[in-house]
């Protein structure tokens, strides 16, 4: 994640990134690329919620052709974008504490 993350902060041009559903890789990555540029949690939150309003229709109509996959599985949960926002402030206190 680190190579990732630094990879895209420190490109010399734009850079283009996604995956199939926009909450897991990439929301995740978002996440972090926008807490390291010092946004506030409920913006982030906002941010990666956005997703589900923007894919709904494309994972309703997935699900339609996929019956066997659960739409509460593949749509953004803000739970889980809560919980990459604490591990990243959890790891934000332990880095502060080893310096």
């Amino acid at each position: 994640m680190d190579k990732i993350i630094s990879t895209i902060m420190n490109a010399e041009s734009s850079v283009m990134y996604f995956c199939g559903a926009g909450k897991d890789r990439t929301g995740v990555v978002s996440a972090v690329i926008l807490k390291k540029l010092g946004y506030s949690d409920p913006v982030i939150i906002d941010d990666y919620m956005e997703t589900k309003d923007n894919l709904m229709a494309f994972l309703t109509a997935y699900v339609k052709e996929h019956p066997e996959v659960d739409i509460n599985i593949i749509i953004p949960d803000e739970e889980n974008i809560k919980k990459v926002l604490q591990a990243l402030s959890r790891e934000e206190q332990y880095g502060a504490q080893s310096n």
